[in-house]
């Protein structure tokens, strides 16, 4: 009978040391490997900053050039046209010259891809003599789209930066009012290094530059590359008030 008893426990420690050896890990790991695959989040956005400064020399009979931009639209393949500020912001061109700085248009999380385009609603430019008269410029359009490529990576800073030249943009009639149709150098860079200070004031160092252009408007609103309006042509206002070069069919 003891001799029974022994096989019996002598099987039961063998079969038991088979399992203990034999038993696949894996059932010990599943809780841990969900709690990781539920816990990774993939961030779709990007940071993209946008300021506006202005290289040009300072004019001799005007103290200030003030534009303002109300919106700030970007473009792409796949989301097409999508409206990223709707803050107006004011700049003082010739100012911004003077200091040599960049002021911030718009700071901004955007969905990570490439934009082409992008498209700045100036309302309005105000011309201020240094006799302190006030003239507001004429605008051959209040629309300026721009080719360009902006990157945006995730958890990532791009920033495009619209160097407006004021003493290009600025064109004098034959009396005396003036058109603002503007001249500006964009660059955008992805990857950047931007700082945005509590006065507004951006400061942008490496990353890679992606794009560089420079584009100007014509009396017709229509905005060509490496242009700017030919200021030694008489330009007039017709009886509308839209924008006339003599001798030419083309008007705003």
């Amino acid at each position: 009978m003891n001799k029974a008893i022994g096989i019996i426990l002598a099987v039961i420690v063998i079969v038991g040391g088979i399992y203990f050896f034999t038993r696949t890990p894996s059932q010990d790991l599943s809780d841990n490997t969900q709690t990781t695959d539920t816990t990774q989040t993939v961030s779709t956005q990007g940071r993209v900053v946008f300021s506006v400064t202005d290289a040009a020399a300072n004019m001799s009979t005007i103290s200030e050039i003030n534009m303002q931009i109300t919106s700030v639209d970007v473009h792409s393949i796949v989301d097409g046209w999508v409206t990223v500020s709707t803050t107006p912001r004011t700049f003082s061109l010739l100012k911004l010259n003077a200091e040599k700085r960049s002021d911030l248009l718009a700071e901004v999380s955007a969905n990570t891809g490439t934009y082409d385009q992008v498209r700045l609603a100036v309302s309005s430019v105000a011309v201020i003599m240094k006799d302190g008269t006030t003239k507001i410029a004429k605008l051959p359009s209040g629309v300026l789209k721009i080719n360009t490529t902006i990157v945006v990576k995730a958890n990532d800073t791009a920033s495009v930066n619209f160097d407006f030249l004021a003493s290009k943009s600025l064109v004098v009639t034959g009396n005396g009012t003036y058109i603002f149709a503007p001249v500006v150098k964009t660059e955008t860079r992805s990857s950047a290094g931007v700082t945005v200070n509590a006065n507004n004031v951006v400061i942008i160092v490496n990353g890679r530059i992606d794009n560089t252009n420079s584009v100007g408007m014509d009396i017709d609103g229509n905005v060509k590359l490496d242009f700017e309006v030919d200021k030694t042509k008489k330009i007039e206002f017709n009886a509308d008030g839209s924008i006339k070069i003599p001798g030419l069919e083309s008007s705003s």
